[in-house]
């Protein structure tokens, strides 16, 4: 697959050319016109010519971007652990301290799954689809990509450790706790259709954090 380079704010990279420029455009239509159609119709019921049909290109256009289907799928893929990257790096350079930063990540993964559940929905289902053979690939590609986020945070969590905040124990793994309960909480919690409003984002975000690092047990004191 064609390398996609993911521009953002934190980028200090240096500027396309204008063909690089168009070269990636078009490779974001082709992205935005396939999440639509897996959105509404499926991944295993799209095909290329319905992706190519509504980016407008022809067929044999869309080939010069992505070999098949599945290297589209495969972008989406990168693109979304991309950004999850991104919001990792946001919540280890927010002000303050262990709770305000993991705060902060877990109130924006909870916007970002929540503006984008349908996708991963559809990712998700696809990768518990087929045979075993068929989507280990798949999931060992994700499970590297969610790697590169967790290393991100785990500084947060190796910063608690330093300070004396929190127990000494394996960063990696405390943060794949953390994360697992931001993402399984924003599922069940706000459905597709739901609205939430930002109070109650923040709500979530609070009590994912007060239950990771405080637990659930009442502390009574003595006296």
């Amino acid at each position: 697959m064609r390398l996609i380079v993911h521009m953002n704010r934190h980028s200090r990279q240096e500027p396309l050319s204008r063909k690089d420029r168009e070269k990636l455009a078009r490779q974001q239509d082709i992205l935005k016109a396939a999440r639509e159609l897996f959105i509404t119709k499926g991944y295993r019921e799209t095909t290329l010519e319905e992706i190519a049909h509504l980016a407008e290109f022809g067929k044999g256009t869309l080939y010069n971007y992505f070999a098949n289907k599945d290297e589209i799928f495969r972008a989406m893929i990168d693109k979304a652990m991309g950004d999850a990257v991104l919001l990792a790096r946001e919540a280890v350079a927010w002000p303050g301290g262990l709770r305000e930063k993991l705060a902060h990540y877990a109130l924006t993964m909870i916007g970002y799954i929540k503006d984008n559940g349908e996708l991963l929905h559809v990712i998700a289902l696809e990768l518990h689809r087929g045979g075993k053979q068929e989507n280990a690939q798949k999931v060992r590609d994700l499970l590297t990509r969610a790697q590169g986020v967790w290393e991100v945070l785990a500084v947060i969590l190796q910063q608690g450790m330093d300070e004396g905040t929190i127990r000494r124990f394996d960063p990696a793994q405390y943060i794949i706790l953390f994360d697992g309960m931001v993402r399984s909480y924003c599922f069940k919690k706000f459905s597709v259709d739901a609205a939430p409003s930002d109070e109650e984002y923040a709500q979530a975000a609070e009590l994912i954090v007060s239950v990771f690092l405080d637990g659930i047990t009442e502390r009574k004191t003595k006296g």
